[in-house]
């Protein structure tokens, strides 16, 4: 269980503020109970509304270089959520960071999902790069990629063709 102020969250996220101060049910009950976002995450989204810095993924949980990519993804996904701008940047720059040719059909897939145009480009370029291209094509990410995301897979042939 997490302590935090309706105020606080609400005057953050547009979506607190419509949860917890308008009409809607949570905004009544003093526990909220939230689904589909695990306690580190939330632990690390409480600590950007009330400190308005990103917290570290070892103190989120997180310990080695994959669960600090998972801890991001995880991350970008409530932040998606909650609409909270400025920790979706933050969390798309740490996920940039990690970027290589292995994860780059991945990232760019959650780049899609939760709606963050600046880690999409950035994942665009670097697999167009001629180097990464024919590396990336081969991987399992780009498999996925090409099943799940058929208009990015349309997108990237059309930057080849030009």
């Amino acid at each position: 269980m997490f302590h935090a102020h309706h105020a606080v969250l609400a005057a953050r996220s547009p979506v607190f503020k419509t949860e917890l101060l308008g009409s809607m049910a949570e905004s009544a009950m003093p526990c909220v109970t939230l689904h589909n976002i695990d306690p580190a995450t939330f632990k690390a989204l409480l600590h950007f509304v009330y400190m308005d810095a990103l917290l570290s993924p070892t103190r989120g949980g997180a310990s080695s270089t994959s669960t600090t990519t998972g801890f991001f993804k995880s991350l970008l996904m409530a932040v998606d959520m909650y609409a909270l701008k400025r920790l979706k940047l933050m969390c798309a720059q740490k996920l940039w960071g990690s970027v290589s040719v292995e994860t780059v059909a991945t990232t760019l897939g959650y780049a899609e999902t939760y709606h963050c145009p600046e880690l999409k480009s950035k994942c665009l370029s670097f697999l167009m790069a001629e180097s990464s291209f024919k590396k990336v094509a081969f991987t399992d990410g780009y498999f996925h990629l090409r099943q799940d995301f058929p208009l990015i897979i349309e997108e990237i042939k059309k930057r080849i063709e030009s």
